[in-house]
């Protein structure tokens, strides 16, 4: 039963967090405004353990892994230069301009993430 409780629990209270912040109704790719500061990979990956955050970076999916990184190196078989994060939960919109070669999806651009940064993991929470 404890663990049962565990496992609702965290989803639970990030679901009252949202919704308590007006970014219940957004999604991922949406245009919501949360107030979160927007932050680098890098700030994300040091500064902000365990806290929601908009992390600003280049897409960068490879082997099945939604990656957000500083830069992208496209030459080559595309791959992520600097501060990374795996992502969980994102796919980019239809605004979003997403290259493709050898199995690799990627953006010239940068994109906003907005979720919870937890060691080299960002997980969407729901807003833009």
């Amino acid at each position: 039963m404890q663990h049962q409780a565990l496992r609702y629990g965290k989803p639970l209270l990030l679901s009252i967090v949202l919704l308590s912040s007006g970014c219940g109704a957004m999604t991922g790719h949406g245009s919501g405004n949360c107030s979160v500061k927007h932050v680098s990979v890098a700030t994300a990956r040091s500064e902000q353990p365990k806290q929601l955050a908009r992390v600003e970076g280049h897409y960068l999916r490879k082997n099945g892994i939604t990656r957000i990184c500083s830069e992208v190196i496209a030459s080559g078989s595309p791959k992520c230069a600097g501060s990374r994060l795996v992502v969980r939960g994102y796919e980019p919109g239809p605004h979003v301009e997403v290259h493709h070669a050898s199995g690799v999806a990627w953006t010239s651009d940068t994109v906003r993430i907005f979720g919870l940064v937890s060691g080299t993991t960002l997980r969407v929470a729901g807003c833009a």
